[in-house]
């Protein structure tokens, strides 16, 4: 597979995309690319490029376009990840992986359980940031056009309240009795999927309630219990594999 690069919007013009900031320095001087070496261009909103590089300048790398692919490297599925924000390892793991694996949004949690609080309206603008370049640097790994969404921490029961598209919702939950998610039942949903993730202590009695008012499908991963870090790409990649998105 060719290099990936990625690239706001603004940069693509009919013919050629402007190559600048990061990953201009990237493609120069780390990996030392020559004129006339193939690359592929992503622009965050679904479009993919497939480029020749034309010209190389101290801070610009200019790239003729070859041909346009829309909607490149992703399911057909639009997948939201609600997850419990904890203590005891990084969200960017998170990020990393279920980006890889085709997350369309995703939303940090401050369930009651946790012991994560981010009351600070600049800190919490620091970490979506962050996650955001962890994301970018996700989908030129794996090839994708979109950059996934990535919301503020919000509280479950807010979430569950002010979001409207959820589609059909998977919460994951090893306390709960819940169907095993070997035995779902998964199409291609028009309406996309939310999957529902606690922190490392799990989601309230309260909030699995609230959830299941909402229409939530309780759901288990088997008999052992799982870190949170590794809970959600488990079962992201099931329900990924369920869906036919690895074919």
């Amino acid at each position: 597979m060719m290099s990936v690069f990625y690239v706001l919007p603004d940069r693509v013009g009919t013919e050629a995309i402007l190559i600048d900031g990061q990953e201009a320095h990237h493609l120069q001087k780390v990996m030392r690319m020559k004129k006339g070496e193939p690359i592929m261009v992503v622009d965050g909103i679904g479009n993919a490029f497939r480029c020749e590089i034309e010209k190389l300048e101290k801070k610009v790398v200019t790239a003729k376009i070859l041909t346009r692919s829309r909607n490149f490297g992703e399911p057909l599925t639009r997948v939201t990840l609600a997850a419990g924000l904890s203590v005891g390892y990084k969200f960017d793991d998170v990020i990393q992986r279920a980006t890889e694996l085709g997350v369309a949004r995703f939303v940090p949690l401050i369930t009651e359980k946790s012991k994560v609080k981010i009351e600070d309206e600049k800190k919490a603008k620091a970490k979506v940031n962050r996650w955001n370049k962890v994301a970018v640097a996700s989908i030129k790994q794996c090839g994708r056009a979109y950059l996934p969404a990535i919301e503020t921490p919000v509280t479950l029961t807010r979430f569950l309240e002010t979001h409207e598209d959820l589609g059909r919702v998977l919460l994951f939950d090893p306390n709960s009795g819940g169907v095993a998610v070997q035995q779902l039942e998964l199409t291609r949903e028009n309406g996309g999927l939310t999957v529902l993730i606690g922190p490392e202590s799990g989601f309230s009695r309260a909030e699995v309630d609230l959830a299941c008012v909402r229409g939530a499908q309780i759901v288990s991963l088997g008999g052992r219990i799982l870190r949170t870090e590794n809970a959600a790409p488990t079962a992201l990649a099931v329900i990924m594999y369920t869906l036919g998105e690895f074919s």
